[in-house]
């Protein structure tokens, strides 16, 4: 299960989306009631208990793998139920909440539209919620026994919006190029062969880079709203590792080398030794030293077995 969120500052455009009429089922309406018109108006009046907060529109899809369709294309309860654990871990209590199924999808998935003034005009926190809802989806894929979606590596392109599909092939790029890359020159460079223009953020005062933004098609997005995996500080980190890497191998490959080639010459000159008149001579050699050197054993071996015999035979005579 992953969940997506957003945030806005009307109601309007968000709910009327949530509940479309040919693709979406109502699942549950907590504090507002009617028409979509009528929802977003309702919503819209709780936020005027507190006008500090600037985008007063919650918004959570979350989304199933295909392979859990059978499990929860038919069973709202279910999904209902998961709906109500995810709210409950960000936070999202005492306000106005819709929950809708959609069925435009090959996989299942529920959208959550809720108000960020809760009922008593306080503020509902967003504080750190992009790592609490990776941390709540996974926690709930593992307790309903859920799969763990694939992710952007298999994502349907063709059905991709012009800002996702943008977003996805700057993604697909990175993931590719990265890990061949040296430097930043070097990965700027694969990037534009892929017509993907990439530029450096600095400080207005110090002039140093603090982050990395990428653009394709003309719409542009910082390395991390692209993946975690590809701000600043990450993408230049891996650059670094992958120059020690490359730095590291060819040093070994140098000191190898050379060795490879002394046992190899020293092998070959063995085996010229070893073949030829040498060898022959070397043979011959050999074969001489150890047919005399038998012959001398045995003839040591004669005396001595006749000295044993003569030294019986006077033990006898006494």
């Amino acid at each position: 299960m992953i969940g997506k969120q957003t945030k806005g500052a009307s109601f309007s455009g968000c709910v009327c989306y949530v509940l479309r009429e040919d693709k979406s089922q109502l699942l549950e309406a907590i504090g507002v009631e009617g028409t979509p018109e009528q929802l977003a108006e309702q919503f819209e009046l709780q936020t005027l208990l507190n006008d500090k907060v600037k985008n007063t529109v919650g918004h959570t899809s979350l989304n199933f793998s295909p392979e859990d369709g059978e499990r929860l294309r038919h069973d709202d309860a279910l999904m209902l139920k998961i709906a109500h654990d995810y709210m409950e871990k960000m936070g999202i209590a005492d306000t106005q909440y819709i929950v809708a199924r959609h069925t435009d999808r090959e996989h299942p998935h529920c959208h959550i539209v809720f108000n960020r003034v809760n009922n008593d005009g306080k503020t509902i926190s967003d504080k750190n919620d992009f790592y609490r809802n990776e941390k709540v989806c996974k926690m709930l894929t593992a307790k309903y026994r859920l799969h763990f979606a694939n992710g952007k590596d298999n994502i349907k392109e063709e059905r991709l919006r012009p800002y996702d599909k943008a977003k996805h092939e700057i993604y697909k790029a990175l993931k590719e190029e990265l890990p061949h890359a040296r430097n930043w020159n070097g990965l700027k460079e694969a990037l534009s062969e892929r017509d993907i223009e990439m530029k450096f953020k600095a400080s207005r005062t110090t002039r140093e880079v603090q982050g990395v933004k990428f653009e394709y098609g003309g719409i542009s997005f910082s390395g991390s709203k692209v993946s975690r995996e590809f701000s600043y500080m990450n993408i230049d980190y891996q650059l670094g590792r992958n120059a020690f890497e490359d730095d590291f191998n060819n040093r070994q490959t140098a000191i190898r080398q050379p060795r490879e080639e002394t046992v190899q010459t020293v092998v070959q000159n063995r085996s010229e030794d070893s073949s030829g008149s040498g060898l022959g001579l070397f043979s011959i050699s050999v074969s001489s030293y150890n047919a005399a050197d038998a012959e001398a054993n045995q003839e040591m071996a004669e005396i001595q077995r006749k000295k044993k015999k003569a030294k019986r035979k006077r033990g006898m005579r006494l």
